[in-house]
């Protein structure tokens, strides 16, 4: 009886391992299908709001509809729906009272017609608050949900909606913003701060300040590791991916103040390799989690540019080309069971997934974990340079992709994707 019991609970846990695995790889693609589309401009997405939202849908959805949100979402049942968000509701709170503002909504039209059913208890399941506002009214409506989210994010995002996303045929909206002002588990020296070097796409540079600091971090590189010279031959036994050189040259991690949070960063050796290296990371769904592996925690100076990135994106495109078509369709969406049976209305669909979201990267971050006038700061960065020490260094100078990472029970979540192609 005890073996069939722990039988039983390991299967679960592979099943469990196997799907964030599949999740985890789709929500990556979708926001680099985003991020190709980015033409060369610095750019920011969050699939975890968007996929909070889908599997609202998907709870609700029936036939092709629900089929498509499934897939997308890398689930095989409707069992793990509700675990999409409750699984880091607990740490996601715990982000939201110091580095993050999220704000999650589903907007459907002021009317009887909608089962309140699908309204109510939506936050605290699904992580998306479903609301009404009359549509009938369009520029009212864009009004009224734009200072909301004004309001909400304390003027930090303004304007999600321009003129013309809402008009009376509109039937749902889906909504999501988010402010994020990442702070270091140890904050940069602000004194060390200097002017580097960037290096451009086209060639072109620009002198930009730069954050330093003298520390151990995870750390990667591929010339170090042989892994560019003979292909194969020079490569290490539990990396069989690689067989061929790689645009990857540098992969840094760093480890910010909230809890299982970290910034990953991975720059090209070429300055016009980041387009080249996304395509590479859509297409191979372990590479990140494969070069992750191999990073070694490296005695390091590293020099960060500070960053301040604003975007406004319409989800609709990457989610079709995940395979997210029937949710849009104006005629048969498969979302009958949104509405009461006697409605006036005969199908709900969706027409807009927007997204606003604003990311900054300072010396400090939200709030002071440790000043870095702290002695004992000072003095760690003198151990870390004492004399005679030959210490590695790595600029991000030349156009770069980074992640900030969720990471619960060797499970990861993006948080944010994002493209930094110079100040």
């Amino acid at each position: 009886m005890v073996l069939i019991l722990v039988f039983i609970l390991s299967l679960d846990f592979v099943y469990c391992q196997q799907r964030f695995t599949v999740t985890n790889y789709l929500e990556s693609r979708l926001a680099l299908d985003a991020l190709k589309q980015s033409k060369n401009e610095n750019m920011i997405v969050s699939t975890l709001p968007v996929r909070f939202s889908l599997c609202k849908l998907a709870s609700v959805a029936k036939d092709d509809a629900k089929t498509e949100l499934l897939s997308a979402l890398g689930y095989k049942s409707d069992f793990m729906i509700k675990t999409c968000y409750t699984g880091i509701k607990e740490v996601l709170d715990f982000l939201k009272w110091s580095d993050l503002l999220m704000f999650n909504k589903i907007y459907v039209n002021y009317t009887d017609d909608i089962e309140t059913k699908f309204i109510a208890n939506s936050s605290s399941v699904y992580g998306v608050q479903v609301d009404r506002v009359g549509f009938n009214t369009p520029s009212s409506a864009i009004s009224f949900i734009n200072r909301w989210i004004e309001k909400a994010t304390y003027n930090r995002i303004r304007e999600i909606l321009d003129h013309g996303d809402i008009n009376q045929s509109t039937r749902m909206i889906l909504i999501s913003v988010a402010h994020f002002k990442a702070t270091w588990e140890f904050p940069f020296d602000v004194r060390m701060t200097a002017d580097k070097i960037f290096h451009y796409q086209n060639k072109s540079t620009t002198k930009t300040p730069m954050m330093m600091k003298h520390n151990e971090f995870l750390y990667y590189d591929d010339k170090l590791n042989n892994l560019r010279v003979g292909g194969r031959a020079h490569s290490p036994p539990d990396v069989k991916w690689l067989l061929e050189p790689i645009d990857i040259h540098n992969v840094l991690s760093i480890t910010l103040g909230s809890f299982g949070t970290s910034i990953t960063y991975i720059m090209p050796d070429d300055q016009k390799g980041l387009p080249g290296l996304l395509e590479k990371l859509a297409k191979e769904s372990n590479f990140v989690k494969n070069i992750k592996k191999m990073m070694t925690r490296t005695r390091m100076r590293i020099g960060l540019p500070r960053m301040k990135i604003k975007t406004t994106i319409d989800w609709i495109k990457p989610l079709r080309q995940l395979g997210v078509n029937q949710i849009f369709n104006e005629t048969t969406s498969n979302f009958e069971s949104i509405l009461k049976s006697n409605s006036i209305i005969k199908n709900m669909f969706v027409n807009k997934v927007k997204q606003k979201l604003f990311l900054e990267l300072d010396e400090m971050g939200v709030s002071r974990h440790r000043s870095p006038l702290d002695p004992e700061m000072m003095s760690q960065d003198r151990v870390m340079l004492g004399p005679g020490i030959n210490v590695l260094e790595f600029i991000l100078d030349r156009p770069f992709y980074f992640m900030v990472t969720l990471s619960l029970e060797n499970v990861q979540h993006d948080l944010f994707n994002g493209v930094f192609y110079g100040p």
